[in-house]
């Protein structure tokens, strides 16, 4: 199968910057380095912090941060946390409709009348 990109950007007060988001359907959140939302001037979301479960099996706390983007030509308003790479995860993808076509490693959109998880096998 392989590993599965998506091209976007996101957009905070000092500019845009674009990425190429791993897609990981295991991941809620919008994820980019912390640099970046440094470097972005990305603002947090008042009063949230996000719980993250880390590969090993630990929680960490984290600011959530305002991130207004594009993901393969469509607009986005989500949350984003600090993450080692850039990726989305499967609710952004679900709110958009797209699902991840795991053969062609690509995002592409859902038909309308589909319904169901955000991954083609």
């Amino acid at each position: 199968m392989g590993v599965t990109y998506a091209r976007g950007s996101i957009t905070g007060q000092n500019g845009a910057r674009e990425f190429d988001f791993l897609v990981d359907t295991g991941a809620t959140w919008v994820g980019i380095p912390q640099a970046d939302i440094d470097a972005l001037g990305l603002d947090t979301v008042p009063n949230a912090s996000a719980a993250l479960m880390i590969a090993d099996g630990s929680v960490s706390r984290t600011p959530v941060y305002i991130a207004v983007g594009m993901l393969e030509g469509t607009g986005f308003v989500n949350g984003a946390v600090p993450a080692a790479v850039p990726l989305v995860g499967y609710k952004l993808l679900q709110d958009l409709g797209f699902k991840v076509d795991l053969v062609n490693k690509r995002i592409e959109p859902r038909p309308d009348d589909g319904i169901g998880p955000p991954f083609l096998l």
